[in-house]
């Protein structure tokens, strides 16, 4: 699959997603194996008035490549004004977000809104194609709703207007998260325009990206299940690769990248924030683990690494005495 001078066989996409892919995040999984990155998604109204949290999002380290800034809105001059600021942050593409279903977005006509005016989607798209001589690319969903699926109208215009790749979310704005991706059309889009395409929604497992590629996508967007679970990429080019499952990984496993996860994190968000902000992330990590109710309560109040890097060895300690203790049914108390 090819985006401008981006060459890259069957992509693994860690997909954008606001208060997950910060830059430490990322890094974690590029290392962990997933080839095309992007960044959070930024307002153009407030990159173009330099909101600080805004701008900030539009960072790229020299790590990070190939990397696309995303953007979202619906006003031309602001996301071609937007569009080059990305561009100049050092960016390899830039990707407009045609699919956030939040109410406060998609209802005043920016992300999923767009599709709702197709000839406002187009001009858009137009406006950030001005603002830069980078590749652009599209994220987008099948439709507003059930009775308006456009996705294939869509498929068409970005082609017509030159777009180096499209993403396609595979359910409708209405759905939101429920329900299941339609990867029924997966097919029908490849049909409809011969740019590359990137499937996305419900792949979760290395069996899922297969599927998804075999049906006719070039590469595949892993969002929600790459949270809190960056080998997923990993795991996920091992089996394309091999046709072989590797193991989930074990709790140490998680927990050292769980740890570093949170240095990083705490280290780019700054403590206490960044400790706050993290604490999300625990129940992730620490999936189908069993007496980790007690152990998350305690994480909960702690305000700095140092505690709860010694708290997590602790319990791993802690983990190893209750698994090698023998049960009832082996003569053990």
């Amino acid at each position: 699959m090819r985006i401008g001078r981006i060459e890259i066989d069957r992509p693994l996409c860690l997909a954008p997603m606001e208060d997950v892919t910060d830059p430490p995040y990322r890094r974690l999984c590029r290392e962990e194996g997933a080839d095309l990155l992007y960044t959070e998604f930024a307002h153009c109204e407030a990159v173009t008035r330099n909101v600080t949290s805004e701008c900030r999002k539009l960072y790229v380290d020299e790590t990070e490549h190939p990397i696309g800034v995303q953007l979202y809105g619906s006003t031309e001059s602001t996301m071609e004004r937007a569009t080059a600021m990305a561009a100049e942050a050092g960016a390899d593409f830039i990707d407009l977000n045609a699919g956030c279903w939040v109410k406060k977005i998609a209802k005043r006509g920016d992300g999923a809104g767009l599709l709702r005016d197709l000839k406002k989607f187009a001009s858009v798209v137009r406006a950030v194609m001005r603002g830069t001589s980078l590749p652009v690319t599209v994220k987008t969903r099948l439709g507003w709703d059930a009775d308006n699926i456009v996705i294939l109208d869509v498929a068409r215009i970005v082609q017509d207007l030159g777009v180096s790749a499209l993403t396609v979310h595979l359910r409708t704005r209405a759905q939101g998260y429920t329900g299941c991706a339609d990867w029924s059309w997966i097919e029908k889009i490849r049909a409809a325009c011969a740019i590359p395409f990137i499937a996305n929604g419900d792949i979760v497992t290395p069996q899922d990206a297969k599927a998804c590629l075999d049906l006719g996508a070039d590469g595949v967007m892993i969002g929600r299940g790459a949270i809190a679970r960056p080998w997923v990429f990993r795991h996920m080019r091992h089996y394309l690769n091999t046709g072989e499952l590797l193991p989930e990984p074990g709790l140490n496993e998680r927990v050292e990248i769980c740890l570093r996860h949170l240095a990083m994190h705490a280290e780019y968000r700054g403590v206490p924030r960044g400790i706050f902000s993290f604490r999300r992330n625990y129940a992730g990590y620490l999936k189908g683990v069993p007496h980790i109710a007690q152990l998350r309560a305690e994480l909960m109040t702690m305000e700095s690494v140092e505690p709860i890097v010694a708290r997590l060895n602790r319990f791993m300690e802690e983990y190893r005495e209750w698994r090698d203790m023998p049960t009832a049914d082996q003569g053990g108390a």
